[in-house]
């Protein structure tokens, strides 16, 4: 089949890979002439913004294209549903999703457990609470404020709303607790494959850099998201495929952040791969070309997960670990002599480390998320 894959980035190379192990004529769209699938891809990469959704059919039907897979972002995503494809959700349905109002909105209409919406009419009153942009990512204008505090409340609003690209925002009850993804394959709106993943930040609290698949979470925990998916989706509808969710575990019970249907990005579907055998990137992309993917977990292997990035701005000359570190596979990001900023946007690659046990896991990760395993010089 012909198959055109929405994205050129790093994170997606794993869905490409897949793609082209199955047979299938694979062409990648992105406007990045460095980026690995374009490299890979040769004369069959499309130089080209694929927001640009009259550009896109054209190029959709001079090729002769067949099926298009989304990548690892939510702008692939979103052009793929204006695309009106099939074996995808419909507009409104990913609107519900992607915009973080009018999911928490939907969670509140279905007894979803989420942290609740106040208005900022509804301030000053004691408590902690966390404003948001409706539709950012990667922490980008997220500020928590004490709710007694009005002009706290303001200025999180105005940050949130400079980040936003609707410029709107939203307050929400804060929630004390670990942060997990639950990332699930539902077929008939039933959850069938899933996996849990813990979620740590060691230098931005609002996004995700250090992780692994957790294994021990309790059964009424899991249960409870399970239950809460298949609701959501029967809600909606949703088509059969991957979901995944964000959502904090304060010890008693979930609470449920955000949901998406894309392959989360930083390469999450090697950590799948690497720590449970699971073809995790084949499996996302077999909804999207309606194919059967016997994707199975055969393994339970202690892996961790971080991206790699500078404390502060720096020239990159390489990565030097403070102690002896069992490292399964390094992803640069950049090249030596490039200049890093600081912090999550100078990301300058992703590791993987392979542990003997949980006890291990567990005090790596310590390490890794006290900036304590490694140095960027």
């Amino acid at each position: 089949m012909k198959v055109l894959l929405l994205d050129t980035g790093f994170s997606a190379a794993p869905i490409y890979d897949s793609l082209v192990e199955s047979g299938h004529q694979v062409w990648v769209m992105g406007n990045r002439l460095g980026d690995i699938i374009a490299r890979k891809a040769g004369d069959r990469w499309i130089n080209r913004n694929y927001s640009k959704i009259p550009e896109v059919c054209e190029d959709i039907e001079r090729l002769g294209i067949e099926y298009i897979v989304p990548g690892c972002t939510d702008v692939s995503l979103e052009t793929c549903v204006q695309l009106g494809m099939k074996n995808l959700d419909d507009f409104s349905t990913n609107n519900i999703l992607s915009n973080k109002k009018k999911f928490r909105s939907m969670c509140a209409n279905l007894d979803i457990p989420a942290p609740c919406e106040i208005s900022l009419d509804e301030l000053p009153r004691e408590g902690r609470y966390i404003c948001k942009p409706v539709d950012s990512f990667s922490g980008k204008g997220i500020s928590v404020f004490d709710g007694s505090d009005y002009e706290a409340a303001q200025n999180s609003m105005k940050l949130a709303r400079e980040a936003s690209q609707s410029s709107d925002a939203l307050i929400e009850t804060f929630v004390e607790g670990r942060l997990h993804s639950y990332s699930a394959f539902i077929e008939g709106h039933v959850p069938r494959d899933s996996f849990f993943v813990y979620e740590g930040s060691s230098i931005n609290p609002f996004a995700v850099d250090t992780s692994y698949v957790e294994y021990g979470l309790p059964e009424s925990c899991q249960k409870t998201l399970a239950n809460s998916i298949e609701k959501i989706a029967r809600a909606l509808n949703l088509r059969d495929g991957l979901v995944h969710t964000q959502f904090l575990w304060d010890g008693e019970r979930p609470w449920i952040v955000e949901m998406s249907r894309r392959c989360p990005g930083d390469l999450y579907a090697l950590l799948i791969e690497y720590s449970t055998g699971y073809q995790y990137a084949a499996k996302y992309a077999s909804y999207f070309l309606g194919e059967s993917c016997a994707a199975t977990s055969s393994t339970s292997r202690y892996i961790l997960r971080h991206t790699v990035t500078a404390d502060h701005r720096t020239i990159y000359g390489g990565l030097q670990m403070y102690s002896s570190t069992p490292i399964k596979a390094f992803y640069p990001l950049r090249a030596l002599g490039d200049e890093l900023e600081g912090g999550h946007a100078g990301r300058a690659g992703v590791i993987f480390c392979e542990l003997s046990n949980r006890q291990q896991l567990v005090e790596a990760t310590d390490k890794f998320l006290k900036r304590e395993a490694y140095t960027v010089s």
